[in-house]
């Protein structure tokens, strides 16, 4: 079969077309492709979205109050129990012991509370502890702060060098901070014998737990 015998019919002619552009259009397809498919990677999933970047907190409190009459040397353990979502980061928990002390008879003479935490319950968080004098016209007490992130402030604010993952992973807490929080109160009352009795034998705490978690939105600014 010569050349003249493929093209002496229209028939033929287009066959023989067809099989040349498939020749010539197939190893040109496939020699193209790997850049075809890192291209459609890098568009696609918002993981990977990177350039001028609004990052967003969106925060929730959980809070828990409670008070309590103490005598002197007599403790108190304050429970705290936090259970969080997966998608949910925490911030910091703040527990703040107040308390007024406005009955003993003048200076020298001032209640205080000492604080002590057990944290083993907790993951990835260390014990502290604390002391504060109740102040006569209010203000007493003391506080004690867990920050779970560092350096986390819940402002919003642009992040022009890291892809969305990056700041994901730079806001994640990594679990910590699930479980039970206890606290245990110490009170150390500063009586005023006096003729009759005492006049001051025990003060009333106030307690506060704050639990700050957040969520991320990141949207593009370009």
């Amino acid at each position: 079969m010569d050349f003249q015998d493929l093209v002496d019919t229209p028939q033929k002619v287009k066959t023989l077309a067809g099989t040349v552009i498939f020749l010539v259009a197939f190893p040109i397809y496939f020699q193209a492709l790997p850049s075809l498919i890192d291209d459609e990677v890098s568009i696609g999933g918002s993981s990977g979205q990177s350039g001028s970047l609004q990052v967003i907190f969106e925060e929730s409190e959980n809070t828990l109050s409670e008070s309590v009459v103490l005598s002197d040397g007599e403790t108190y353990d304050s429970f705290f129990d936090l259970i969080l979502e997966d998608e949910v980061n925490l911030g910091y928990v703040e527990i703040e012991v107040s308390c007024v002390d406005n009955d003993d008879p003048g200076p020298g003479f001032t209640d205080s509370a000492e604080g002590q935490s057990d944290l083993s319950g907790v993951e990835g968080v260390e014990d502290k502890n604390a002391e504060g004098d109740c102040a006569g016209g209010g203000g007493g007490g003391f506080s004690i702060r867990w920050d779970l992130i560092d350096n986390y402030t819940g402002s919003e604010y642009t992040e022009e060098e890291m892809s969305e993952s990056e700041i994901r992973e730079r806001w994640d807490d990594g679990g910590k901070g699930r479980g039970s929080w206890i606290l245990e109160i110490t009170a150390i009352i500063d009586t005023a014998p006096i003729a009759g009795g005492l006049i001051d034998n025990d003060e009333e705490f106030e307690i506060t737990w704050t639990a700050v978690f957040f969520t991320i939105l990141i949207s593009d600014q370009t």
